[in-house]
């Protein structure tokens, strides 16, 4: 029986070793979603995958597989885009890192998502860049959970539907849905944040991504909206992404000023 083809972009999501000498990569692909494929004879072969399996890494991926298995194999690659930028600025990887690990916990297998597809190329362009790398990886985290509706509504009140017109405003700590100020006193397992903050989590999920770039947030604001993302991420996950240990919730926030 002849062997499943595919033929995609992708970017490398993550790199480990199987066996002796092959490769088992997480790829993000437009085609199929994330997916495992083995890259075979590739710690051995240098030559045959030079620099394309590298985390970031944007390629077109050649891949087969058996109509029997559901592990993909990874024959060939082109490079596209090597991000080198990301993996030599320490903050910017440590940002990356995080968001690909978001999304190697969020997404399913095999489920394909375009939609999330650009947005990982629109992030890996933007952080390569000169883009501050905590203000795009917030619009990253915050429009990936809206892909897995699990991004709570944050511009309306969830009791009584009233646009809060001052701050600060209540928020769920499970959930985080807001209140208005007189829902908010009888509401359990609440937090603040400012009403600026929310508006500024409000743009980065419903904005296009041309515009989101405009919002010059203050770093109250991002600090603010950082930690609201860490809570929601984690509870949603039932656990702490590993990357989040490494990045201090106030790095580079100086840049802002």
């Amino acid at each position: 029986m002849a062997p499943v083809l595919l033929s995609t972009p992708a970017v490398v999501i993550s790199t480990r070793s199987l066996g002796e000498s092959d490769l088992l990569i997480s790829l993000f692909t437009l085609e199929s979603g994330k997916i495992k494929a083995v890259a075979k004879g590739a710690k051995k072969s240098k030559k045959r995958f030079m620099n394309a399996l590298e985390p970031f890494t944007e390629i077109d991926a050649n891949l087969a597989r058996s109509r029997s298995s559901g592990l993909w194999r990874l024959d060939s690659v082109v490079i596209k885009r090597s991000h080198v930028s990301i993996r030599q600025d320490y903050s910017r990887f440590l940002y990356g890192c995080l968001c690909l690990e978001l999304l190697e916990l969020w997404q399913k297998e095999g489920a394909e998502e375009p939609e999330v597809f650009t947005l990982l190329k629109w992030y890996l362009s933007r952080l390569s860049g000169d883009s501050l790398p905590i203000q795009v990886s917030l619009v990253f985290k915050a429009r990936l959970l809206k892909s897995a509706g699990l991004m709570p509504g944050i511009k309306e009140c969830r009791v009584c539907g009233c646009i809060p017109d001052r701050g600060p405003v209540s928020f769920d700590r499970r959930t985080g849905e807001i209140f208005c100020s007189s829902c908010g006193k009888n509401a359990a397992s609440v937090a603040e944040i400012s009403l600026g903050t929310a508006r500024c989590i409000e743009f980065m999920v419903n904005s296009s991504l041309d515009r989101v770039q405009l919002l010059k947030p203050r770093p109250d604001q991002v600090t603010e909206a950082w930690e609201y993302m860490k809570l929601l991420h984690c509870r949603h996950l039932q656990r702490q992404p590993a990357s989040y240990r490494l990045i201090p919730h106030n790095m580079y926030i100086g840049r802002y000023k």
